[in-house]
C-alpha cells in the first residue's frame, strides 16, 4: 500500500455534480482529482431539463454554447384528463435570465458535454475507483482508494468533495444523517418511442383519469421518457417493469390513442425526500444527491447540484489560492446552500402530490384548480420562475451578512442572483450582453457613475487584484440608464457580483464602506504563516 499526493481536492463521483465542481476549480488553477466507482458513464439519463440558472452557471464554466445547440428548448406544459385538454402552460414566460428557457438534454450527453470540458483543462477521470475509508486532521484528509485490479492506494489532499450520489460513501464515512422518508408507492419509468396522439416534440404532457396520473417528457429524436404510478395490487410491489404494463397504465390514465414501442429503459423506482443533515465536516463538504434527493417533479435535482458545485468551487478555490477568510467561505457553502434544498425537496414533494394524488377528491380538486388556474399568466409565471431557480435567495450564513444583506429578498439585494443587461461596447459602439461579463472566474464590480465625477477605488482595487474587475457604468457604456434601473439605482452607486453570479453587496453614492469590509474578508490574500 502505498502514500502518494493527490491534487489539493478530491473529488469523488463524476456525475454533473462533480464535474461541476472540478471544472470550477480548474478555472482557478486549483490541481483537482475526481474519482468515480463505475466502470462507464451512465448511459441512461435520470435527468432531462436544465434550467435558467444552470445554463447561467455553464456559462461560467465555458460550455454553455455546446449546451443551447444541443439542447431542445422546450415549449409548453399541456395539461389533461381523458379526451380533455385542460390547459397548455408556455414554458419559459417570465424568467428573468439571459436563459430564459428550459433545454431539454439526456443527462447523459450532459456528462459527455463537461467532461469533455474537464479533459481541456488537462483533468481525466479515473473510472472503477472507490472510497473505502477516509480520516482527517486539521491540515487535509486521507483517503483509502481501492482500483479494480484490488490494488488500495492511499492519498493525501488537502480537502474532499462527495458528490457520489443517493448512496454516497463519503457521506456513511462521515456519519452524516440523510433525513427525510421514502414514500411507498412504486412508480413506473420507460424511455420509449410512442406513436399516434399528434405529440408535440416540444411540450411535456401531465395526463390525469381514473384516479391515475401519467407523465410524458421529450427527449432524444422521437424518444419520450413515461411515468406513471403503479396501480392495483401490485401499486408497491417490486417486479420489473414492463412495455405492456405501461401501454396498460397509457391507455387507462393518459391521452387517448398512444402506442409505445422499443423500450430503451425500464424501470422501477420509489421516491426519497431525504437532506442532508450537514454539508460540511471539517475538510470534507457534500454536494449534489449526496446531500439531497426528491421527487423528479420539476426536474430540479441535476440543477440544484450543479449550482451546489459552482457556489462551493470558488469558494475552495480562494481558500486555496491563499485568499480571503477560509472559514468564513467555507462556512458560507452550507449556509447558503442547504436552505435551497430544503425549500426545492418540500416544492418538489407538493408537485409530486398534486401531480399523482389518486383519490377522486384529489382529481376534481385538480381539475378544477387547472381550469380556473392554468390560463391565468401569473400563475404560469410563478411555476415557471420557481423552477428556474433564478429567484432564490441567500438569507444566511457569514458572507451575506458581511455583504450587509439586510434587503427584501428582491432581485439584486445581496443574497439574489444578479441580472442580465443590454451594455454598449465601448471598443465597437454596439450593444453588448452583461452576463458574460459576469460570468467570468471573479468579482465583477459595477459603478454606476454621475458624468463628470470619475470614482477612484485604488484600496480596494490593490487589496483585491485580478480578483475583481471594474466596469463603470457611464453614460457611453448604459446610454438610457437601463444597467441601473435594472439593478434598482437611481442616482450614482455600485453593485459587487461574486463570482457565482450572485449579489454580494452594494451600496449608494460613494458610500464603499462595505465594500472596503468584504474586500478585506473575501478578496484580500491572507498574511503568510
Amino acid at each position: 500500500m502505498s502514500m502518494e499526493n493527490a491534487a489539493e481536492v478530491l473529488i469523488v463521483g463524476a456525475g454533473p455534480t462533480g464535474l461541476s465542481l472540478a471544472i470550477t476549480l480548474r478555472r482557478y488553477g486549483i490541481p483537482v482529482r475526481i474519482v468515480d466507482r463505475a466502470a462507464q458513464p451512465s448511459t441512461v439519463s435520470k435527468a432531462l431539463a436544465l434550467w435558467s440558472a444552470s445554463l447561467e452557471a455553464l456559462q461560467g464554466m465555458g460550455v454553455v454554447d455546446q449546451f443551447v445547440a444541443e439542447g431542445q428548448r422546450l415549449n409548453a406544459l399541456c395539461v389533461g384528463d381523458g379526451d380533455r385538454r385542460l390547459a397548455t402552460l408556455a414554458v419559459g414566460e417570465g424568467i428573468d435570465s439571459p436563459f430564459p428557457f428550459p433545454l431539454l438534454l439526456p443527462q447523459s450527453r450532459t456528462e459527455q458535454l463537461l467532461t469533455a470540458q474537464l479533459t481541456a483543462l488537462g483533468v481525466v477521470i479515473e473510472r472503477n475507483v472507490e472510497l473505502v475509508s477516509l480520516a482527517q486532521d486539521a491540515s487535509g484528509v486521507t483517503a483509502s482508494l481501492r482500483h479494480a485490479d484490488g490494488r488500495d492506494e492511499v492519498v493525501r489532499t488537502k480537502y474532499l468533495a462527495g458528490c457520489d450520489g443517493a448512496r454516497s460513501a463519503v457521506r456513511q464515512a462521515l456519519e452524516i444523517p440523510f433525513e427525510g422518508y421514502t414514500e411507498p408507492q412504486t412508480f413506473l419509468l420507460a424511455d420509449v418511442r410512442i406513436d399516434g396522439g399528434d405529440l408535440d416534440h416540444r411540450s411535456i404532457y401531465l395526463w390525469w383519469h381514473n384516479g391515475g396520473t401519467v407523465a410524458l417528457f421529450p427527449f432524444g429524436d422521437d424518444v419520450w421518457r413515461v411515468f406513471s404510478m403503479r396501480g392495483g395490487d401490485a401499486a408497491n410491489g417490486d417486479e420489473p417493469a414492463t412495455l405492456e404494463e405501461m401501454q396498460l397504465s397509457v391507455d387507462r390514465f393518459g391521452p387517448r390513442g398512444l402506442r409505445l414501442s422499443d423500450p430503451s429503459w425500464l424501470s422501477i423506482f420509489r421516491i426519497n425526500e431525504r437532506l442532508a443533515a450537514r454539508y460540511r465536516v471539517g475538510r470534507c463538504f457534500l454536494a449534489g444527491d449526496a446531500a439531497h434527493i426528491h421527487s423528479p417533479a420539476g426536474g430540479q435535482g441535476m440543477n440544484t447540484g450543479i449550482q451546489d458545485a459552482v457556489n462551493l468551487g470558488w469558494k475552495l478555490a480562494y481558500t486555496l489560492n491563499g485568499v480571503g477568510n477560509s472559514e468564513l467561505l467555507l462556512d458560507s457553502y452550507e449556509a447558503e446552500r442547504r436552505p435551497i434544498a430544503r425549500a426545492v425537496v418540500e416544492a418538489a414533494a407538493q408537485k409530486q402530490h398534486l401531480a399523482f394524488g389518486a383519490n377522486k377528491l384529489t382529481s376534481m380538486v385538480r381539475n378544477m384548480a387547472v381550469s380556473i388556474f392554468g390560463n391565468i399568466p401569473a400563475v404560469h409565471r410563478k411555476l415557471q420562475v420557481e423552477l428556474s431557480e433564478t429567484e432564490f435567495v441567500y438569507r444566511d450564513g457569514p458572507l451575506v451578512a458581511l455583504g450587509d444583506g439586510k434587503g427584501g429578498g428582491k432581485r439584486t439585494d445581496v443574497g439574489t442572483r444578479a441580472r442580465e443587461a443590454a451594455i454598449v461596447d465601448e471598443s465597437t459602439g454596439k450593444n453588448a450582453s452583461l452576463w458574460p461579463y459576469l460570468s467570468a472566474p471573479r468579482h465583477s464590480l459595477l459603478i454606476f457613475e454621475d458624468e463628470g465625477r470619475p470614482i477612484s477605488l485604488h484600496e480596494v482595487a490593490q487589496d483585491a487584484g485580478d480578483r475583481m474587475q471594474i466596469l463603470h457604468l457611464n453614460r457611453r457604456r448604459d446610454p438610457n440608464g437601463e444597467v441601473r434601473h435594472r439593478y434598482r439605482l437611481h442616482g450614482p452607486g455600485w453593485v459587487l457580483v461574486r463570482p457565482d453570479q450572485v449579489v454580494a453587496t452594494r451600496g449608494i453614492g460613494t458610500d464603499f464602506s462595505a465594500l472596503h469590509s468584504y474586500a478585506a474578508e473575501v478578496l484580500r490574500p491572507r498574511p503568510q504563516a
